[in-house]
C-alpha cells in the first residue's frame, strides 16, 4: 500500500464532503430561505458557520462509519475510494435532478457495496447486527440498527414530530394577530436555523471523518506507515502494526505462556507511546488481563493502576470542554467513554459462563474498538464541509424552500426544530441518520398540519422514490467498481 492511494483517499473523501456540503445545504437553509427570513447569501454563511461547529462537536457517528459497518479484512484504501465514487456519483445525479436524497445513505451504501464486493459476494462481509457491552450495557449495532431502522423510522418520527409541532401552535396561536405570529417566528426561525445547520454538522460531518479514518486505521495496522517521516507521523493513528500483531496473539486460543508475556510486553510498550485515550486504557487493560493470565499478578496490578489512570484523565478532559457545560445540547456531544477495566471483566465472565477463552474474548473486544477521530481530520472536514455549504446548493433549496409546500415563518421553525432535535439524539448516539429524510418529513408534516392537499404529492412521489433508490444505486455503483478494480489487477 503506497503514500499515493492513501493521499487520494483523502481527497476523495474531501470531495465527497464538499459535494456532501452543497447538496445538503438545503437541509440547512432551505426553509429559512422559503420563508425569505433570510436572504440566500445570510443564509449560506449562518449554514457554514454552524455546520463547522457542529462537525467540530462530537464524533459518535464517524465511529460508527469507521468500524461498525463491514468487516475490517474487506476494507482497503482501494475499496474506500470506490465506495466513496458510488456515493459521489449518486449525488450528483440527484443533484442535477433538484431531488434532496440522502448523502449519509449513499455513503453507508457505498461502503456496503464495496466490501461486499470485495468479499466476493459474501454477505458476511456485511456486520448486519451484532451485541456489545458498552459502560456495561448491552447494545445492538451494525448496519440493521445503525442505518436500516433509523433509517425507517426517522422519516415517520420528522414527519408525525413535525405535524404534533405545528398542530400545537396552531392551537396556542389561533387567536393571534398573523402580523404578530410572523415577526416574532421570523425572528426565532433564525436560532432554528442555526440549530438545524449545527445538528447538520454534527451529522453529516462525521462521515466522512470516519471514512478518513478507516483509511488511516487500516494503513496503519498493516504498516504503511512504519517508516513515515516525522513530518507525516501525524497520519499514524493508535493501533500500530506491531499492537494488531499482539492482539490477535492474544485472541489466539493455542498461544504458549511465553508469547502472552510477550504480547503483552508489546501492548505495555504501545500503550506507553500513546496519549491518554480508549486505545491507551484498551491496551494498557488487556495486557494487564493477560500477565494475570501468565501467573504474573504483579505486572497485572501494575498495568491495572495504569489504566484507572489513564481513565480518569480521559474523564477530566471530557468535563473541561465546555461546550458539554452548555444546558440541552451539553449532553448531545457529550463523549461516551468505555470504562475497560469494568468491560473486559464482564466480557471475561460471560465467556466463562459459556464455557470459552475469556483471555480470547478480552482480545476479541479491545480488536473492535473504533479510534478516536484526530483532531486534524476534524478540522479539515469541517471546514470543507463549511465550503461546500457556501457555495451553495439552489436546485435542492428550490424544490425543498418553495416547491413542496408554501411555506411561513412558523412552518419553518417548527420543521427546523423537529429536524434539528432528531439530528441532535441520533448524532448522540451514533446512528447514522439522513439529514435529507429528517428535513424533507418534517416539512411534509408541518404542510399537512396546515391542510392536507397543500402538499405537491407528485413532488413527494419523486422524493420518495429517490430515496428508496439511493442504498441499492450507490452501493451497485460502489460494487461494479471494485469489481472492475479487480479484472484490472488494481484490486485484490
Amino acid at each position: 500500500m503506497s503514500f499515493t492511494i492513501i493521499f487520494l483517499v483523502i481527497i476523495i473523501a474531501l470531495t465527497f464532503e464538499f459535494i456532501n456540503g452543497f447538496h445538503d445545504t438545503a437541509n440547512s437553509i432551505a426553509t429559512v430561505v422559503g420563508t425569505k427570513v433570510l436572504t440566500p447569501r445570510q443564509a449560506i454563511i449562518l449554514a457554514a458557520s454552524t455546520n463547522l461547529i457542529g462537525a467540530l462537536a462530537g464524533h459518535a457517528v464517524a465511529k460508527t462509519v469507521s468500524s461498525g459497518l463491514v468487516d475490517a479484512q474487506f476494507v482497503s484504501p482501494q475499496v474506500i475510494i470506490c465506495a466513496l465514487l458510488g456515493g459521489i456519483v449518486w449525488n450528483l445525479l440527484t443533484w442535477w435532478f433538484g431531488l434532496p436524497s440522502s448523502s449519509t445513505h449513499a455513503l453507508v451504501s457505498g461502503i456496503c457495496g464495496a466490501a461486499l464486493a470485495r468479499a466476493h459476494g459474501d454477505f458476511n462481509a456485511i456486520i448486519w447486527s451484532v451485541r456489545k457491552i458498552k459502560d456495561g450495557k448491552v447494545v445492538m449495532e451494525g448496519v440493521l440498527h445503525k442505518v436500516i431502522i433509523p433509517m425507517l423510522t426517522s422519516p415517520l418520527i420528522g414527519f408525525f414530530g413535525g405535524l404534533l409541532v405545528m398542530g400545537l401552535f396552531y392551537a396556542l396561536l389561533r387567536n393571534a394577530r398573523p402580523r404578530l405570529v410572523n415577526r416574532f417566528f421570523g425572528k426565532a426561525q433564525i436560532v432554528s436555523a442555526a440549530y438545524m445547520g449545527f445538528a447538520t454538522g454534527l451529522s453529516d460531518a462525521q462521515k466522512t471523518m470516519g471514512v478518513i479514518t478507516l483509511a488511516l486505521v487500516t494503513a496503519t495496522a498493516t504498516g504503511t506507515f512504519a517508516t513515515v517521516p516525522d513530518c507525516l507521523s501525524f497520519l499514524r493513528m493508535d493501533k500500530s502494526l506491531q499492537a494488531e500483531a499482539s492482539i490477535r496473539q492474544v485472541q489466539n486460543p493455542q498461544a504458549t505462556p511465553a508469547q502472552l508475556r510477550q504480547a503483552a510486553g508489546v501492548l505495555e510498550e504501545e500503550a506507553a507511546r500513546l496519549q491518554p485515550g480508549e486505545f491507551k486504557e484498551a491496551f494498557l487493560t488487556l495486557a494487564a488481563r493477560t500477565y494475570a493470565a501468565v501467573n504474573d499478578p504483579a505486572s497485572a496490578s501494575r498495568l491495572d493502576a495504569l489504566a484507572d489512570g489513564t481513565h480518569q484523565t480521559i474523564l477530566a478532559t471530557e468535563a473541561a470542554r465546555l461546550i458539554t457545560k452548555l444546558p440541552l445540547l451539553g449532553s448531545m456531544v457529550a463523549g461516551k467513554h468505555t470504562a475497560w477495566r469494568h468491560v473486559l471483566t464482564q466480557e471475561m465472565q460471560a465467556a466463562e459462563a459459556v464455557a470459552t477463552n475469556p483471555l480470547v474474548a478480552a482480545a476479541a473486544k479491545v480488536h473492535d474498538l473504533a479510534p478516536d477521530v484526530p483532531i486534524w481530520i476534524k478540522i479539515i472536514c469541517s471546514l470543507t464541509m463549511a465550503a461546500g455549504t457556501a457555495s451553495g446548493g439552489w436546485r435542492i433549496i428550490r424544490t425543498l424552500g418553495h416547491k413542496m409546500v408554501k411555506l411561513q415563518p412558523v412552518h419553518g421553525f417548527a420543521a427546523e426544530t423537529t429536524a434539528a432535535t432528531l439530528l441532535a439524539v441520533t448524532g448522540y448516539f451514533g446512528m447514522t441518520v439522513s439529514t435529507t429524510h429528517s428535513i424533507t418529513t418534517a416539512i411534509m408534516g408541518v404542510g399537512c398540519a396546515k391542510r392536507f392537499n397543500a402538499l405537491k404529492f407528485s413532488l413527494v412521489e419523486r422524493i420518495l422514490w429517490a430515496w428508496i433508490l439511493t442504498l441499492p444505486a450507490a452501493g451497485s455503483i460502489a460494487y461494479l467498481l471494485v469489481k472492475g478494480g479487480q479484472l484490472c489487477g488494481w484490486i485484490p
